[in-house]
């Protein structure tokens, strides 16, 4: 049983972490950075290149690992200490989501009661957004690889420019 008790978690929870980092959610809550940029840690990457590992390696917490599985979409991880163990999964859609969509996506919300129930989570809010494991081609490219990698050839790379040319 993989529990919510973490070294890293510990190491990263210090007193004065915790008043400084209860101020800048403060403010951002109200909506101040939408107007300055608030401390966060943005970890980018290509396709494949290890994004959650350096998460995890921060954080301490495991993020789903298959080799067919990919979050695909952007992940929020925020540790507090708290008096009692516990995490909760949720989905903040864009602001360019119509209004109906974006109130049945905030409604999503999951408890979490161990780290290894995060897969089954990640999942559930991959449907709940509406993104498959199918990866026909639609109308958006964005998820298509762009650049060769120790697994994507160039030839791959040309491959897909050829398929999605008009």
């Amino acid at each position: 049983m993989v529990t919510f008790a973490s070294d890293a978690l510990n190491r990263l929870c210090s007193k004065d972490h915790l008043v400084l980092l209860d101020s800048i959610d403060r403010l951002r809550l109200q909506g101040i950075n939408n107007y300055i940029s608030l401390p966060q840690i943005i970890v980018c990457g290509g396709q494949s290149s290890g994004k959650s590992s350096v998460l995890e390696a921060i954080s301490g917490v495991s993020f789903p690992v298959k080799s067919n599985l990919c979050t695909r979409f952007p992940t929020e991880l925020v540790l507090r200490k708290t008096p009692h163990a516990g995490a909760c999964v949720s989905i903040v859609p864009h602001e360019s989501r119509a209004e109906a969509e974006r109130n049945a996506l905030l409604a999503f919300r999951k408890e979490l009661h161990r780290f290894d129930e995060l897969p089954d989570l990640v999942e559930r809010a991959k449907a709940e957004i509406g993104i498959t494991i199918d990866l026909t081609l639609q109308s958006s490219t964005s998820r298509l690889i762009h650049s060769e990698t120790k697994k994507q050839t160039t030839a791959d790379v040309q491959l897909i420019q050829d398929v999605v040319q008009p």
